[in-house]
């Protein structure tokens, strides 16, 4: 986390035109404007002030869910819409993870588990049903949402009548495809095709989860106790208040153990397994002929 990047918003306002100008000329920006379904998202990541930053070890940093201790990450990507969906997955995690204080490590697992697959199914597939135009703008590869939106290939096509459902019950829709992608994730090992890169690639989830779980295992209460103070700060003493409090915390030397990056000892340990499992999927998508898109 450089030092000298760091924006720190504190009132709505300003994150919201903050996020603004992260996105490109889009679909995403568009729905955030006109006051649509990523409006509604910004205006309740916006509910505290929030930490944007650019990354001092991008390696280690890549792959922290900075999200949970209420900090975005800064980034490119050479197709602008796969940063729009990179900002948007790391903002809807910020948006919707409860903190809770006094988790053990069992219920800190089944919330972390839940948010991301929240998160995931989100920006992974129902974003084309909400976007439908979005989509011959992102991957140039399939991707898992194409199986279920647009089934006979056609990107510009989604399923007329899941299209409807979408608009008509969005709530039970959104269920719906979490529990889909969830059946690929959670599968036997011979209920699935190990050739195919993007049920190998969702499937990664449930050792990465896993793996961050353990990683977290002695210091995940020390970041909820955190934010929720972040929280009561701002109802009781004001969001500038609550803002600085938490700048205080997240660059002292309990939580950076004196390097650049909170929770440094974390994010060691969790890239090295990230790793071990990218290789899988890589794997994958050299037998289909295909290529990842990915920044690290």
């Amino acid at each position: 986390m450089r030092r000298d990047s760091l924006r720190l918003l504190v009132e709505a306002d300003d994150i919201h035109a903050f996020v603004d100008a992260l996105w490109s000329d889009g679909p995403i920006r568009r729905s955030h404007r006109d006051g649509g379904l990523i409006h509604r998202l910004v205006d309740r990541f916006a509910q505290l002030p929030r930490l944007f930053f650019e990354a001092s070890d991008q390696y280690h940093e890549w792959t922290h869910f900075s999200p949970w201790w209420g900090a975005i990450l800064l980034c490119d990507y050479d197709n602008p819409t796969i940063r729009d969906l990179r900002y948007l997955h790391e903002i809807y995690h910020a948006a919707t993870i409860p903190h809770v204080a006094g988790l053990n490590q069992a219920a800190m697992a089944a919330r972390s588990f839940q948010n991301e697959r929240e998160a995931s199914t989100f920006t992974e597939i129902a974003i084309y049903l909400e976007l439908p135009e979005l989509r011959a703008l992102s991957f140039p590869h399939t991707i898992f949402a194409d199986r279920l939106i647009f089934p006979d290939g056609d990107l510009t096509r989604p399923d007329a009548t899941l299209f409807e459902r979408w608009r008509t019950d969005r709530d039970l829709v959104f269920q719906d495809l979490m529990y889909r992608r969830l059946n690929v994730v959670l599968a036997k090992p011979e209920e699935i095709d190990p050739g195919d890169p993007q049920l190998v690639w969702l499937r990664r989830y449930a050792e990465q989860g896993a793996a961050w779980v353990e990683v977290w295992s002695e210091r995940h209460q020390q970041v909820d106790a955190a934010m929720i103070r972040l929280r009561e700060d701002c109802r009781t003493a004001g969001r500038k208040d609550g803002a600085a409090h938490y700048l205080d915390w997240l660059l002292s030397p309990e939580v950076t153990d004196g390097s650049d990056i909170p929770f440094q000892r974390e994010a060691k340990r969790f890239r090295t397994t990230f790793d071990a499992l990218l290789r899988s999927y890589d794997e994958a998508m050299v037998r289909a002929d295909q290529a990842a898109i990915r920044h690290l």
